[in-house]
Formats: C-alpha cells, structure tokens, sequence
C-alpha cells in the first residue's frame, strides 16, 4: 500500500504540485521514510529540529 503513496507522491512532486515540504510532512508522520524522501526529492532527509 505504501509503494502506491510513494508513487502518487513522486509523480505529485515532479508534476509540482507537491515541494519538499510536503514530502517532508509525509515523512515526518511516517507515510513515507527518509529513503523515500532521497528517492522522490534527489536530497538527504533532515529531520526537524525538536
């Protein structure tokens, strides 16, 4: 299930509908992990200061 939101992601951000904030959010509730992020984004996944 996850392969198809990190699909619709990816296309979402190439398309420019979604920025890394967005994928960033996504990561961050743990839809997406921070290899997706490099995958989707081509940038290393930095999690938000606390």
């Amino acid at each position: 299930m996850l392969n198809i939101f990190k699909n619709l992601a990816m296309q979402f951000y190439n398309a420019g509908w979604y920025d890394k904030t967005i994928i960033n959010s996504f990561v961050k509730i743990g839809a997406l992990t921070a290899d997706d992020y490099l995958e989707i984004t081509g940038d290393k996944y930095a999690a938000p200061n606390a």
